[in-house]
C-alpha cells in the first residue's frame, strides 16, 4: 500500500478545460472540483488549470501543462463550444511529451466518443458520471489497478484501430459519498464577482424533447434524478459561509422533486436559519413543482432568483417537447414565484420545425402577460444537440439540413409565414443581442451584486424587452396581412434604424452600471445566433 501511494504522489495529474467561444462569462467549473476531490481522496496530487476562469489562451493552458515536468496525466473537461479547441491541445501535448497519458470527459466525448479516441488523440475517453471512473482510470494509468482496460465501465479507448466501448456505469446512488467539491479556483470566481457554485442534486426527471442533461445521464444506468441529504447541504453552506462567501448559484438541473416536498423545504429553511447561515441563493426548478408554502420557505432560505423551464406559452407547443408542465401550470408557477418576490429566468424556446403562426400570435400574449419574466431576448430556437431526442426525431424525419457550429444540426422551418417571422426576430435580435447579453449577464449568471445592483440591471433589461414585444406585434400583424419578405426586410431595417439611438444610450448605461459594480463583461457574441 505505501509503495502504491508513493507511486500516486509521484503521478501529477492535471485538470484542464479551455476558454469556449461563447456569450457567457466564465465561472467555477464544479466538474473538475468535484474529480479532483475524489482522487485526492485516493491519494492523488491534482491540480486545476481553469483556462475560463483564469482568462487564458489555450497556448497558455499548454505551456502551463508542459512546463511542469511531474505531470504523467492531463484530463481535458470538454464540450460544445470548446471540444475542437480540446482535441487540438491534446494533439498538442502529445507531440510534445508522448509519454503523458491524456484523458477526457464531458459531454463532448460521452455523445461523440470516437471522435476523441481515434489516431490515439486521447487514450481514453470517459463517458457521463467522472468520479468513479476517473480513479479507476488512473489507477490503471499508474499501474495500481488489479482490472484490464476492458474491465473499467463508462469508457472508450482505441486499440489497434479498433474503437472500444465498455459496459455502462451505474450512476452514483447517494451523492453524500462523494466529497465536498476543492476550491481551489474558488477565489479567482470571487474576483470576477462570479457566485460560487454548489450541486445538491443531480439530472432531472423530465423528458424534454430538446434535453442534453436527460441523454447524458441515459448513458449510465440509474435514477434519473438523485439528491444530496439536508444535512449534507447546510454543512457545504456552512463551510463557504465561513470561507466569506455570501452569493451561490445552486447548479442543479432540477433543485426540487418530488422526494423534495413542502415539509423537505421547511426542513432545509429551518436547519439554514438554526446554524446561522445567511447567503444569497440562485437556482433551477421545473415549473411542475412550484407550490405556494414550497417557495416561502425557500425564499425565507435565501432564495431570490430561480430559472424556470417554462419554454412557451402554447399548449400545442409544450406538448410537442414533451414538457411536463401545461400552460396553465406554467402561468399558475410564474404568479406564485411573483407573489414571492422571486425574479424568474425563463427558459424559453420560440422556434421549432413544427412552430405554428398560431402559436407564435399565443406566444406574443403570453410574453405580454408575462412582461416580467427574464428571457434572453426575443428570438429564441430549439436546439438540435447531439444525443437529444429532438435530434433523433429530425434525423428519423430526414430533416436535418447540415451539422452546425458545436454538434448543433440545422433544420428548416415548415411553415412559411413561421419562417418569415423567424428571420425577421432573428435578424432584430442579431442587431443588439450582445448588449442584451451583457445586461442579462448580472442577473442570469448571476453575479455576486447586491439586490440593488440587480434592480438596476433589471430596469434596463425591462425597457429592452418591452421594445422587443412592440417589434414582435408590428412582424405578426405585417405578416398576418401577407407583408412581402422584401417589404419585411425594408421595415426590419427601418426599425433597426429608428431604434439605433436607444439601443446606444442602453449600451452607454450598461457599460456604467458593469463600471459601477466592478463587473467585466468579457463575453463573445453568440455564436448559436447567425
Amino acid at each position: 500500500m505505501e509503495d502504491k501511494n508513493n507511486k500516486k504522489n509521484e503521478s501529477k495529474i492535471i485538470l484542464t478545460t479551455l476558454s469556449p467561444d461563447t456569450h457567457r462569462t466564465s465561472e467555477e467549473n464544479l466538474g473538475l472540483a468535484y474529480l479532483t476531490a475524489v482522487l485526492r481522496k485516493n491519494g492523488y496530487n491534482v491540480e486545476i488549470i481553469d483556462g475560463w476562469l483564469g482568462n487564458l489562451e489555450d497556448n497558455e493552458v499548454l505551456k502551463q501543462i508542459i512546463n511542469k515536468k511531474d505531470v504523467s496525466i492531463v484530463g481535458i473537461s470538454c464540450y460544445m463550444s470548446n471540444n475542437d479547441k480540446s482535441i487540438e491541445l491534446a494533439k498538442k501535448i502529445r507531440s510534445i511529451n508522448p509519454n503523458i497519458k491524456l484523458m477526457c470527459g464531458g459531454f463532448g466525448p460521452s455523445f461523440n466518443p470516437q471522435r476523441f479516441v481515434k489516431d490515439g488523440i486521447f487514450d481514453i475517453a470517459m463517458i457521463g458520471e467522472g468520479e468513479q471512473t476517473i480513479v479507476e482510470v488512473c489507477d490503471y494509468f499508474t499501474g495500481n489497478s488489479d482490472k484490464e482496460l476492458n474491465e473499467i465501465k463508462g469508457i472508450v479507448y482505441e486499440d489497434g484501430g479498433k474503437i472500444i466501448k465498455t459496459q455502462k456505469r451505474e450512476l452514483i446512488k447517494d451523492l453524500d459519498d462523494i466529497p465536498f467539491p476543492s476550491r481551489d479556483t474558488m477565489n479567482m470566481a470571487l474576483e470576477r464577482k462570479s457566485t460560487v457554485n454548489i450541486l445538491t442534486a443531480r439530472g432531472c426527471m423530465g423528458n424534454c424533447l430538446f434535453c442534453s442533461v436527460n441523454a447524458f445521464n441515459k448513458l449510465s444506468i440509474g435514477n434519473k434524478w438523485r439528491g444530496r441529504s439536508v444535512d449534507n447541504i447546510i454543512d457545504e453552506l456552512e463551510q463557504l459561509q465561513n470561507m466569506g462567501v455570501k452569493y451561490i448559484k445552486v447548479i442543479d438541473d432540477s433543485f426540487l422533486e418530488k422526494e423534495r416536498d413542502e415539509r423537505w423545504a421547511k426542513e432545509f429553511r429551518d436547519k439554514i436559519k438554526a446554524r446561522g447561515i445567511n447567503v444569497s441563493l440562485r437556482g433551477s426548478l421545473k415549473a411542475d413543482q412550484v407550490e405556494d408554502k414550497k417557495m416561502e420557505y425557500l425564499k425565507e432560505a435565501g432564495f431570490h432568483s430561480f430559472a424556470c423551464g417554462i419554454e412557451n406559452g402554447s399548449d400545442t407547443a409544450l406538448k410537442r417537447m414533451n414538457k411536463s408542465a401545461s400552460l396553465e401550470d406554467n402561468k399558475r408557477a410564474l404568479d406564485i414565484l411573483k407573489k414571492h418576490g422571486i425574479y424568474v429566468q425563463a427558459g424559453f424556446i420560440l422556434f421549432d420545425d413544427n412552430t405554428t403562426f398560431e402559436e407564435l400570435k399565443e406566444n406574443y400574449e403570453f410574453l405580454r402577460e408575462y412582461d416580467w419574466i427574464i428571457t434572453k431576448g426575443i428570438f429564441s430556437e430549439m436546439f438540435a444537440a447531439d444525443g437529444t431526442l429532438y435530434t433523433e426525431k429530425l434525423k428519423k424525419e430526414d430533416k436535418i439540413i447540415k451539422n452546425d457550429v458545436y454538434d448543433n444540426n440545422k433544420y428548416d422551418i415548415v411553415d412559411p409565414k413561421v419562417k418569415l417571422a423567424y428571420n425577421a426576430l432573428k435578424r432584430w435580435h442579431k442587431s443588439h443581442m450582445k448588449l442584451y447579453d451583457m445586461i442579462i449577464d448580472p442577473i442570469s449568471s448571476p453575479k455576486a451584486i447586491d439586490s440593488t445592483g440587480e434592480k438596476e440591471f433589471y430596469d434596463l433589461y425591462f425597457q429592452l424587452k418591452l421594445l422587443d414585444l412592440d417589434f414582435m406585434q408590428i412582424v405578426l400583424e405585417e405578416i398576418e396581412h401577407g407583408i412581402s419578405e422584401e417589404n419585411l426586410n425594408q421595415l426590419i431595417t427601418t426599425q433597426i434604424c429608428k431604434h439605433a439611438r436607444f439601443y446606444d444610450e442602453m449600451n452607454y448605461k450598461g457599460k456604467n452600471l458593469c463600471n459601477k459594480y466592478g463587473l467585466n463583461y468579457d463575453g463573445k457574441e453568440n455564436p448559436f445566433i447567425r
